[in-house]
C-alpha cells in the first residue's frame, strides 16, 4: 500500500536511472495498448444499456445521470448488491476520497450513514448515494439524524422490490435443492417484498421526496433535490428483470470468495 502519487515519483525516478531496454518498453506500449483496446471493447458493450430509455428505467440510468450532473469532487456512496454493481460499472472516480462504500465486507445498509459522514468530512461537497431499496430499508431512520444536522445528502433508493442477487441465485440454483430442502414451493423463497414509497417517507420525516421511473426526469429530480437544501431521497423506479442482471456478476462473486476457495 502507498500513496499513488509518491509511488508514482519514486518509480519514475527509477526508471530514469535505470531505463528499460527498448525491446521491452515496446513490448510494455504493445500490452497497454491492448488493454486500452478490451477496455474500450467492453465499455462499448456496456454503454448499450444506456440507449434503453423505457418506463420504468434501465438501472444504468441511474448513475449515468449522476455522473451528467454532478461534477468530479462530488463524493458517491454505493450500497446494496446489484445497486452497487450497476453503479460502480457506470460511475467514473476522477479524485480520491470521493468514493465510500463496504466493498468486499458484503453488508448491506452502511450507505445512509457512510453518506452522512462524507457530507460532515466534506461540508462543501455534495454527496449523494446509490442504494438499492432492500438496503435503504435497514437505516432509513438515518434521515432524521441528516436533517437534524443540516446535512443535504441525496440518496437515489433504485427500487425492484425484491433482493436481486438473492433472487438471481434461487433461480438458478432451487430446481435441484427442493428436495433437500424439504419443499415443494415453486419460484423463489421470500426473494420479493411490498412497495416502500421513499419519497413519502422521506416526506413524512421533513426531507424531500422525489420519484421517478423516466430517465429523461431523473437530473431534473436531482436539481430540485439541490435546490431545496434539504436531505433527499428519490425513489427510482426501475425494470425488476433487467435489474437482475447486472454485469460483471461472476466477478463480484469472485471477489466475495474466501481466500483459497
Amino acid at each position: 500500500m502507498a500513496d499513488a502519487g509518491a509511488f508514482l515519483s519514486a518509480l519514475a525516478a527509477e526508471l530514469e536511472r535505470s531505463p528499460l531496454e527498448d525491446k521491452r518498453l515496446q513490448a510494455n506500449r504493445a500490452r497497454a495498448a491492448g488493454l486500452a483496446e478490451a477496455v474500450g471493447k467492453v465499455r462499448g458493450q456496456l454503454d448499450m444499456a444506456l440507449q434503453n430509455t423505457a418506463s420504468p428505467m434501465h438501472s444504468a440510468q441511474v448513475p449515468a445521470a449522476c455522473q451528467r450532473f454532478f461534477g468530479d469532487d462530488t463524493v458517491h456512496v454505493f450500497d446494496g448488491g446489484n445497486a452497487t454493481v450497476w453503479a460502480s460499472f457506470f460511475s467514473e472516480i476522477n479524485r480520491p476520497d470521493t468514493l465510500l462504500s463496504t466493498f468486499k465486507f458484503g453488508m448491506l445498509g452502511a450507505g445512509v450513514s457512510q453518506a452522512l459522514a462524507g457530507q460532515i468530512a466534506k461540508p462543501d461537497s455534495k454527496v449523494v448515494c446509490i442504494i438499492g431499496d432492500g438496503a435503504m430499508g435497514f437505516h432509513f431512520q438515518e434521515l432524521e439524524t441528516a436533517l437534524r444536522n443540516e446535512l443535504p445528502v441525496i440518496y437515489l433508493v433504485i427500487c425492484d422490490k425484491q433482493w436481486g442477487m438473492v433472487k438471481l441465485t434461487q433461480s438458478i440454483a432451487l430446481g435441484m435443492l427442493r428436495p433437500a430442502i424439504q419443499t415443494d414451493q415453486q419460484g423463489t423463497i421470500n426473494a420479493d417484498f411490498e412497495e416502500i414509497q421513499f419519497d413519502k417517507v422521506a416526506e413524512a420525516m421533513g426531507c424531500h421526496g422525489e420519484r421517478v421511473a423516466d430517465p429523461a426526469e431523473l437530473e431534473a429530480a436531482l436539481q430540485r433535490c439541490v435546490d431545496s437544501g434539504k436531505p433527499s431521497v428519490i425513489h427510482v423506479d426501475v425494470d425488476p428483470n433487467m435489474h437482475l442482471f447486472a454485469p460483471g456478476l461472476q466477478e463480484f462473486k469472485a471477489m466475495h470468495q474466501e481466500p483459497g476457495a
